[in-house]
């Protein structure tokens, strides 16, 4: 159960996080930036996050698990 939530929980910040951060220049959005796989759904462009998702996903899982126990 908390794998399927964490996976929910990392694809919305894997798409959000970079929408909000699309005109940063900082070092996180760069990174945010290094992993991006860009995709337009009609005619609006949107971008996922790939170390993004991994990272996000994986603290995730990691405290849902933790707060089963």
């Amino acid at each position: 159960m908390a794998l399927g939530k964490a996976i929910l929980i990392g694809a919305v910040a894997a798409i959000a996080v970079p929408y909000v951060m699309r005109d940063g220049t900082s070092d996180i959005s760069g990174w945010v930036h290094r992993g991006l796989v860009d995709f337009s759904l009609g005619s609006v462009q949107i971008g996922w996050s790939w170390p993004l998702f991994c990272v996000v996903t994986l603290f995730a899982w990691g405290f849902l698990a933790w707060s089963e126990r």
